[in-house]
């Protein structure tokens, strides 16, 4: 096994983790609304997978893309239904 390669991968975990925390802290500050759902299913999820955290068993099926799909949702007037539509 190549050390570089188990590095760069620990280091590349490491990274997600961060922008996930990141995209977590956009969540609480400029979407609160959305931020409970998304703490108790999706940022489990990742959590649990990045780092095996037995704490973080699966919650649910909401997604990322799904907060996404319903910010956009709300914020273009459609009223959150479109996901319905499509």
């Amino acid at each position: 096994m190549n050390d570089s390669y188990l590095q760069q991968l620990l280091e590349l975990r490491q990274k997600i983790s961060d922008h996930l925390d990141e995209i977590v802290n956009l969540l609480k500050t400029n979407f609160p609304e959305y931020y409970p759902d998304a703490y108790q299913h999706w940022v489990a999820q990742i959590k649990t997978a990045l780092y095996n955290d037995t704490r973080w068993l699966p919650r649910g099926i909401k997604t990322f893309q799904d907060t996404i799909d319903s910010i956009q949702d709300n914020h273009n007037g459609s009223g959150g239904v479109s996901k319905f539509t499509k």
